[in-house]
């Protein structure tokens, strides 16, 4: 799948979805979660596209933030495996923020998810680099079952149909 360029970025922004990349670490078939304890959520690494920013250099920020520069130095974007978006319920649309590159506030009805498989041969993450409170490496059928629990219907469809799309790439 061909990675979007900046100008199809923020036509996403301006048809009212928020790109957000979705890092999908992956080491021998298996895929890394993280939980915050806050939430009392298990997850898959995840964080928004911002303005003139392309995907691959979201996907490495988010990356950095939320892990840490040790691990993310053993990060290497492999490929976009596919992408799925949310619509908010209408109560929620147009409660954040959304500009396009050119700075015009548009209504934000939902995000856009571009999942990116990311490859690492290091399988020791020190949790406390990061931003989670614990992290785990599950198989496809772990993963699946884990992601069944996501009490957010909507992180948990996005969370379900990123592991499908790398299971059928034969990457999980």
């Amino acid at each position: 799948m061909k990675l979007p360029t900046l100008k199809e970025i923020d036509q996403i922004r301006e048809s009212g979805f928020r790109p957000q990349a979705v890092g999908c670490i992956l080491n021998n078939k298996k895929i890394l979660f993280f939980h915050k304890k806050k939430y009392n959520l298990w997850q898959l690494l995840q964080g928004g596209i911002d303005n003139q920013e392309t995907i691959e250099k979201a996907t490495i920020r988010e990356m950095t933030e939320e892990l840490g520069s040790n691990f993310a130095k053993s990060l290497k974007i492999n490929s976009l495996i596919g992408d799925d978006q949310l619509t908010f319920p209408s109560r929620t649309q147009g409660s954040r923020d959304l500009k396009t590159d050119d700075g015009k506030t548009i209504f934000m009805q939902g995000k856009k998810y571009f999942f990116i498989a990311i490859d690492t041969n290091v399988t020791d993450l020190n949790i406390d680099e990061t931003e989670f409170d614990d992290c785990k490496w599950l198989d496809y059928e772990q993963a699946i079952e884990l992601s069944k629990k996501i009490y957010q219907q909507g992180k948990q469809k996005i969370t379900i149909n990123a592991l499908n799309k790398l299971h059928n790439s034969d990457l999980l």
